[in-house]
């Protein structure tokens, strides 16, 4: 088989490449082999919300309400669908810390590549800082610092106010991206976590402040990043999107 070129930039510069994944998740995972045929890749397969409870994670120490508390405002508890993707990449920083992997891809299973905009790859890589601990190959929200970011960042920093999460000055001070160079920019704080790329050290200090799970999986990325605990970046363009929609709910990781 012929290895289409944008992929084997991919499969050169990193040491793995995990899709975080779940065995029942069959019309996904062939969506994968479709669109991704020539990457080198491992499913890996995390917790099934069906097969374990909120209950049993705080007993089993891997889930605390009152730490999840100190970071979020509302809903109170965890839902159990965010609750197991966060175990699921809680369980490939372990992983890659195990396997001692240097330079790691992780996607998940909904991540759908931007053909064009990945031959950008090698220049994009020339360009990332060498002190670069986590990239950013596919993000949404507060994406462009332009002069209606700008008056929203000096409001928050002054009054620092999230509905939902529990956010200083400090970190509403990184919200948004910076350009360094043509296609890269320090990172923001950002959601998703479809397609992102960690060192060993990024998965170490990530796995650290995850235990027990703290925070919704995009949130620990943004939160580590923006208190300046993490050196992350984004592409511009993106190389990923995230595939929005199945055909069938029970087919998702998160939704309860």
């Amino acid at each position: 088989m012929t290895i289409p070129q944008h992929f084997e930039y991919l499969n050169q510069y990193y040491d793995k490449v995990y899709i975080l994944t779940l065995p029942r998740l069959t019309d996904r995972m062939e969506h994968c082999k479709q669109i991704l045929e020539g990457l080198n890749y491992e499913f890996f397969y995390g917790i099934d919300k069906s097969s374990t409870s909120i209950l049993e994670a705080t007993q089993k120490g891997i889930y605390s309400k009152k730490v999840y508390q100190e970071f979020y405002k509302k809903p109170e508890e965890i839902s159990l669908g965010m609750l197991c993707c966060a175990l699921g990449h809680t369980k490939i920083y372990e992983s890659i810390i195990k396997n001692g992997f240097q330079k790691t891809l992780i996607l998940e299973d909904d991540a759908v590549p931007k053909i064009t905009s990945l031959g950008y790859f090698p220049q994009m890589m020339r360009e990332l800082p060498t002190n670069w601990e986590l990239v950013y190959l596919g993000y949404e929200k507060h994406e462009v610092l332009d002069w209606k970011a700008k008056i929203n960042q000096c409001f928050l920093t002054l009054f620092p106010h999230h509905t939902q999460l529990k956010l200083n000055r400090k970190i509403f001070s990184n919200y948004y991206p910076v350009n360094i160079s043509t296609h890269i920019a320090k990172a923001g704080f950002h959601d998703c976590t479809h397609a992102y790329a960690v060192t060993l050290e990024a998965a170490k200090k990530l796995l650290y402040l995850q235990q027990p799970v703290k925070f919704h999986p995009d949130n620990l990325l943004s939160y580590m990043i923006c208190t300046n605990q993490l050196n992350g970046y984004i592409v511009q363009p993106k190389l990923f999107d995230q595939l929005s929609a199945f055909a069938h709910k029970i087919n998702s990781m998160t939704e309860d």
